[in-house]
């Protein structure tokens, strides 16, 4: 009998190998999807799907991006963090993960994704307290109209406990789900989204979880189902190479290495699912990730890697690690060790500048040209679309973007503002060749109340001054339409009084003119001046230039300047981004460079002499101005001297206070970055530098804004190059207007690159 069940037993055994060899010998493999790895700071996934947690009551859920090491899953990139709340017995709480983009014009409604090329989903996944049992739905939309209905649409559902070792708990655990076992799906082309949710039955009602490196991905059944895994090997190092050559000794890394290494492949072992290069700063206490390849069909894989050195001027210890598709390593010894060329300053500045122009490449839509006003999504701004279109052109220069891209992107956002033939009104919504200061980034209309506002019109206009200069031929001529269009007279009050030869504000259709005026001196009141008088078709009277209030002050000692109302930087700054004031001065002998320098040092002044009240504040550390802090967005910040008396301020920095004005104050402008850059990396995001940040608080704005992008992008470019200021001031218009508000030449002084300050 025991030899019966013996050769039973091994008999099975044999249907098993022979099974297993049958559904593993004719695979092919097909690389994972990557849906969402949280790497570029944003929630939406690799797809271009959107997400976003429950925030109605009685169950809410929250989500946001978390890049400190203590949460994040390993040294480097961002995970995905998630508070819920579901108080109530029997209530839930979720969050969505839409797998395709939104539409054209079709708010709320994705497209479908096809997921039937794999057979698993697996993620990794943390959590606080330990979280038994979240639940993973899968939903399929039946009706192809690109909106979840529940009761309508399938759901197909799990739960994550008998997927991983144990519960959700503080460690990194990875989930692997088979699609098998979400039965009541039946066609996997009509997956419309993936949901987690949380439900109060399992006694952990409120908690926070953590979720990474999202993936979609095929494996043989039989591999899939197994538990008992082949052990994966680790990467052969005596294969290893850097730049194409062998070595183990380096003298320095600098710019762009290629590291080489072969391993064996997922036809050598199934379970193999990625590679990846990694690398050390501290000798190997901490290893950070350079790149992942999920290619695993091949023996051996490249990576570029640019060595942070910027930051860590030490050496860098470099290994490779083989991982499985339950998330077991394998990894090599120290492969190299070796130091790095420090950044040099004109290679931070590249770095910082191409990562603000990223976000007016990632922002433009391009259905109708319109640049959005925020990185948080809604509307476009029309501000932000003048700084866009200047930015196109630095980019085709600097090889960003090629110049044919950059020109269709430019015409398409022209375009938006300019009649079609045969009618009166452009898509943009608008009065007298002024624009709504926002608007529907996908039909051009009025966004909300917003008003019609001269000054962002103005950098519009601005901007598309630039873009016909650099560019020329059909580009030039919708730019100076567009300027033509712009009927400046209509905001210039001509009633004798207080605010005569002064412009409004602005107009709405609810309040009619607003009686708010450009009546006291800031760099906005300057560009929206010398655009009218310089109009070919509309131009008011040079009076203009010189009717709103000039007020003289210092501060700690510095030199005399004329101050604006608030006192923020930014308002120092708008005006000498387009106009090159280096070697002018106005009938009233007043340089407008030299001025904003002089605000410049008031700023940096006053945050040495509070340095004691606030802990970002010093020689190092200034830049109060308009920007985002904890409560709020605000404009009104500002030191002494002010126009009302009162400045405000909190502790809140912006790098967009320095890097503005790095044209008046280089070595301080380019000194107070760098400190900003190495003293607080979580400063760093997506595009760059973040909009600001308070280091008692430890808070960093999670927005970034495109004026910001725009006050960091075109100065820096200004300095470096000139650019802005060459193109923009080659405009006969621009020059006619400063001939015509009785400005002249003086002592030519210093590029700004060699004028230090």
């Amino acid at each position: 009998m025991r030899k019966i069940l013996f050769f039973c037993l091994l008999f099975t055994a044999f249907l098993n190998r022979s099974s297993y060899a049958q559904d593993t010998a004719d695979y092919k493999f097909i690389p994972p999807l990557v849906l969402s790895d949280y790497n570029d700071g944003s929630t939406m996934n690799n797809l271009g799907g959107i997400s976003g947690g429950d925030a109605e009551l009685p169950g809410t859920a929250y989500a946001a991006i978390v890049s400190d090491n203590s949460f994040r899953r390993g040294e480097s990139g961002s995970a995905l963090r998630i508070d819920y709340d579901v108080p109530l017995p029997g209530d839930y709480s979720f969050y969505w993960i839409k797998m395709g983009k939104e539409l054209y014009g079709k708010p709320g409604v994705t497209a479908a994704f096809d997921m039937g090329l794999y057979n698993y989903l697996s993620f990794w996944i943390k959590g606080d307290p330990d979280i038994k049992n979240i639940k993973v739905e899968v939903h399929q939309d039946v009706d192809n109209n690109g909106i979840f209905v529940f009761g309508k649409d399938v759901t197909a559902f799990v739960y994550t406990d008998p997927y991983m070792d144990g519960v959700v708990d503080k460690n990194w655990k990875k989930v692997v789900i088979p699609l098998a076992d979400f039965p009541l799906i039946k066609d996997w082309s009509k997956i419309i989204e993936i949901v987690f949710v949380f439900e109060n039955k399992n006694g952990t009602p409120k908690g926070t979880l953590y979720l990474d490196d999202m993936i979609l991905g095929y494996r043989p059944p039989p591999v899939l189902m197994s538990k008992d895994i082949k052990e994966i090997a680790a990467p052969i190092e005596s294969s290893f190479k850097v730049n194409g050559a062998n070595s183990k000794q380096c003298l320095t890394f600098k710019g762009s290495n290629v590291l080489t290494i072969n391993t064996g492949n997922v036809y050598d072992n199934p379970y193999i699912e990625s590679f990846r290069f990694e690398y050390s700063a501290d000798k190997g206490d901490t290893w950070r990730t350079i790149g992942t390849d999920y290619d695993v069909s091949k023996n051996t894989h490249n990576l570029n890697w640019n060595p942070d050195n910027s930051r860590e001027l030490l050496r860098y210890q470099v290994r490779a690690v083989a991982s499985d598709i339950r998330g077991n390593d394998k990894a090599t010894r120290v492969l190299i060790d070796c130091p790095v060329q420090p950044i040099t300053d004109d290679e931070f500045l590249d770095m910082i500048e191409k990562k603000a122009f990223d976000f007016f490449l990632d922002h433009q839509n391009l259905g109708t040209g319109l640049f959005s006003d925020t990185t948080g999504g809604g509307d476009a701004s029309i501000a932000s679309t003048g700084f866009g279109l200047a930015a196109l052109c630095i980019g085709a220069e600097r090889g960003w973007i090629s110049k044919y891209d950059a020109q269709k992107r430019i015409i398409l956002a022209l375009d938006a503002f300019l009649p079609k033939p045969g009618n009166e009104e452009s898509m943009a919504a608008g009065r007298y060749g002024f624009f709504y200061h926002f608007l529907d980034i996908n039909t051009g209309k009025r966004a909300g109340k917003s008003e019609i506002s001269t000054v962002d019109t103005a950098i519009l206009v601005c901007g598309a001054i630039t873009a016909g200069e650099y560019f020329g031929g059909d580009i030039k001529k919708k730019a100076d339409k567009i300027y033509e269009r712009v009927e400046w007279e209509k905001f210039l009050c001509r009633d004798k009084g207080p605010f005569l030869n002064i412009f409004s504000m602005g107009w709405s259709p609810e309040r009619g003119m607003l009686e708010s005026y450009w009546d006291y001196y800031t760099d906005e009141v300057i560009i929206i001046d010398l655009l009218a008088i310089g109009s070919p078709t509309h131009p008011v009277p040079p009076e203009a230039f010189y009717a709103w209030i000039r007020n003289k002050g210092s501060y700690g000692g510095g030199k005399e300047f004329i101050y604006t109302w608030h006192g923020a930087l930014f308002s120092y700054q708008y005006a000498n981004a387009w106009f090159d004031f280096r070697n002018l001065v106005d009938k009233n002998g007043v340089n407008w460079f030299d001025n904003s320098t002089n605000a410049t040092l008031a700023n940096r002044q006053f945050c040495i002499d509070n340095a004691d009240k606030f802990k970002g504040y010093g020689p190092n550390g200034w830049g109060i101005t308009s920007m985002a802090r904890p409560e709020a967005y605000t404009m009104h910040f500002g030191v002494p001297p002010t126009g009302n008396g009162e400045p405000e301020y909190d502790g809140t920095l912006s790098p967009t206070g320095p890097a503005g004005s790095i044209v008046f104050t280089p070595y301080l402008s380019l000194s107070a970055l760098k400190t900003m850059y190495m003293n607080y990396p979580r400063l760093w995001g997506q595009y760059g530098m973040k909009d600001s940040f308070d280091a008692d608080k430890n808070w960093y704005s999670m927005t970034y804004y495109g004026i910001g992008e725009a006050m960091i992008l075109l100065p820096i470019e200004n300095f470096r190059t000139g650019f802005v200021w060459k193109y923009f001031m080659k405009s006969p218009f621009i020059q006619d207007a400063l001939k015509k508000a009785g400005f002249t030449k003086v002592k030519k002084r210093l590029p700004a690159r060699q004028a230090g300050r």
